[in-house]
């Protein structure tokens, strides 16, 4: 063996003779279609897979609890500054939401929580311009350490309470 020369001492191996023959290239070509026939079915029954409608929970509605607790928020608002004041009317108005339409908000900054409802049909226009301003509000009390004064704290408890009443379908506290 000439050391120098090692690749052509390499030689190809012959194809076996079935290889070539009419037979395995008909089989091969019957088992490629059926393997990408399976995988063509399989793909659309993922895309067409339906979304899972989920159950009614049982017990009182959830708006009943978040409107209790924004009672509470309400009674203690004076004892309470704007920084805790904020993070707690969000918490709420976030609970009620994820309770209600099952929107992954809790864990969600603003932006990814409005960006994933400016397409949802569950928040009309309205619904979605109402919760995009006390969002903000909320943030700039929470993250910008904003002040805000008795009126602008009523008026956070008043939007929350009235998103809730608007989703939950109940006529509204004081009607003008």
């Amino acid at each position: 063996m000439n050391r120098t020369n090692v690749i052509e001492d390499l030689s190809l191996l012959p194809l076996p003779p079935w290889w070539l023959s009419p037979w395995f290239i008909a089989a091969a070509i019957l088992a490629f279609a059926a393997v990408a026939g399976i995988a063509f079915a399989l793909a659309r029954a993922l895309r067409k897979r339906v979304v899972p409608v989920a159950a009614v929970p049982s017990g009182p509605p959830p708006h009943d609890a978040f409107l209790r607790r924004l009672a509470e928020l309400r009674a203690r608002r004076d004892t309470l500054g704007a920084y805790p004041l904020g993070i707690e009317v969000s918490e709420i108005l976030r609970g009620y939401i994820d309770a209600r339409f099952r929107f992954p908000v809790l864990f969600q900054t603003t932006r990814e929580f409005l960006s994933h409802v400016a397409g949802r049909a569950e928040l009309n226009a309205g619904q979605r311009d109402a919760l995009a301003r006390f969002l903000a509000n909320c943030d700039a009390l929470k993250f910008a350490r904003g002040d805000a004064g008795t009126a602008e704290r009523d008026a956070l408890l008043d939007t929350a309470e009235t998103f809730i009443r608007e989703c939950a379908g109940l006529a509204p506290t004081n009607p003008a």
